[in-house]
C-alpha cells in the first residue's frame, strides 16, 4: 500500500521498544552516511546490504509486514515499526523490502486472503511460509514519520538546504537532497514525512514528484 515518495498515512500497527542503538553516528535522521559505490547507510540500516532481520536488532522485535497492491497495478512488501526511539527522539519507521516484481506475483497467489484499503490499495494476507522469509530479505528503502514536528529553521541546521524543492498543494514541499538519498515532505498541518534510498536511486524517487507537477 505504500508506495515509494507518494504520502500515504495508514493504520497505526502494533510495534515494540526492545531494540539495540546503532553506531553512534547512526542514531539521528540527519545522520545520514553515503558510501563509495552510491549506497547509504541511515540508522545503522545500509540500503540493499541489511536484512530485516539486521533491522531487527535496531528498530525492535516486533513489527507488521504487508503485501499491498496498488491503485496502479503495482506491487510492495512493506514492514512496520510504529514506535522506535533512537537518541531520545520517536517515530514510526516503514521499511520496504527488496523483492523482485516475480517474488512479489508469488507471494500474492499464495495470500491466504486480502481486503481494500481507503486508499484504493489492496493488502494481502500472507501466507505462513512467505512470513518466515521475510527476515532474509534486504531493505531497499526507508521511511521514517517523526513524532516531533520538524520546521524549516531546524530542518536547515540539521539537513542542511535541499537541492531542489518541488511544491504540492495544501502547504505540502517535498525537499529533495540527493546526495544524501532523502526526499524530506514539509507538511505546514501535518507530520513531516522523510524517505530515504540509496544515493544511486534518487532519481527514481525525482521524476515521479516532477510527472505530478507536469500532470
Amino acid at each position: 500500500m505504500y508506495k515509494l515518495w507518494v504520502p500515504l498515512f495508514v493504520l497505526l500497527f502494533v510495534a515494540g521498544c526492545e531494540q539495540q542503538t546503532p553506531p553512534t553516528e547512526q542514531i539521528y535522521p540527519w545522520q545520514v552516511t553515503r558510501l563509495p559505490d552510491g549506497g547509504s547507510r541511515v540508522f545503522g540500516i545500509q540500503f540493499n546490504q541489511t536484512t530485516l532481520e539486521g533491522a531487527r536488532r535496531i528498530l525492535g522485535t516486533r513489527y507488521d509486514e504487508g503485501l499491498f497492491e496498488n491503485p496502479d497495478g503495482s506491487l510492495s512488501l512493506e514492514i512496520y515499526f510504529n514506535e522506535v526511539t533512537l537518541g531520545g527522539l520517536s517515530g514510526k519507521f516503514i521499511l520496504l523490502l527488496d523483492a523482485s516484481p516475480s517474488q512479489l506475483q508469488a507471494i500474492r497467489q499464495r495470500a491466504t486472503g486480502s481486503k481494500r484499503m481507503e486508499s484504493g490499495a489492496r493488502r494481502y494476507r500472507m501466507a505462513p511460509a512467505d512470513r518466515e522469509q521475510l527476515e532474509s530479505m534486504a531493505i531497499s528503502a526507508l521511511s521514517y514519520i517523526p513524532y516531533t514536528n520538524l520546521d524549516e529553521e531546524m530542518i536547515r541546521q540539521r539537513f542542511g538546504l535541499p537541492d531542489e524543492i518541488i511544491p504540492l498543494e495544501q502547504g505540502k514541499r517535498h525537499w529533495l537532497y540527493p546526495d544524501k538519498g532523502l526526499d524530506l515532505l514539509l507538511d505546514e498541518d501535518g507530520k513531516e514525512l522523510l524517505q530515504y534510498v540509496a544515493p544511486r536511486d534518487f532519481e527514481r524517487v525525482r521524476q515521479p514528484l516532477l510527472r505530478q507537477i507536469d500532470s
